[in-house]
């Protein structure tokens, strides 16, 4: 599990829902560093320094395996396409999916950052749609979701 305390794990979350937000939006996702990005991230939050590693290994980690977490996306949610969920769902997904998968931290520590992001940068219902599928890929994988500490 992480040893971040989960303040700073929430903004190193912001922080790579940022970065997947704005590749989205440009169509054009990269892996490496996030060299131009965190000037600008910085300028918001100037604490995001302490958590770059974080936020590198989120946005690194859902650019890797995109194609992987979308078609866990279209397994989850037939009736709506990927390519017409908003932007900020989608690659809440994504980042919810992998760290799910990548069982490093608790899931239910990860569902509830997800949901409180998309309360913050979603629609009235994205924080339910959030849950709903990253609860139901957690049933899929026989992911226990139980209160655990990070």
């Amino acid at each position: 599990m992480t040893s971040l305390p989960s303040e700073k794990l929430r903004k190193a979350r912001e922080a790579a829902l940022w970065a997947l937000y704005g590749m989205d939006l440009a169509q054009v996702f990269w892996a490496g560093e996030l060299d131009e990005f965190f000037p600008i991230a910085v300028d918001q939050d100037a604490e995001l320094h302490e958590v770059r590693k974080d936020v590198q290994a989120r946005v690194s980690g859902v650019v890797v395996k995109r194609a992987e977490l979308d078609d866990e996306i279209r397994r989850l949610s037939p009736r709506w396409r990927i390519e017409r969920m908003a932007i900020i769902d989608r690659n809440l997904l994504r980042l919810g999916i992998w760290e799910l998968l990548e069982r490093k931290t608790s899931p239910i520590i990860v569902i509830n950052a997800c949901v409180e992001l998309a309360k913050d940068y979603g629609e009235k219902n994205t924080p339910a749609f959030i849950n709903g599928l990253l609860d139901q890929l957690c049933k899929d994988h026989g992911i226990e979701i139980s209160q655990q500490p990070s």
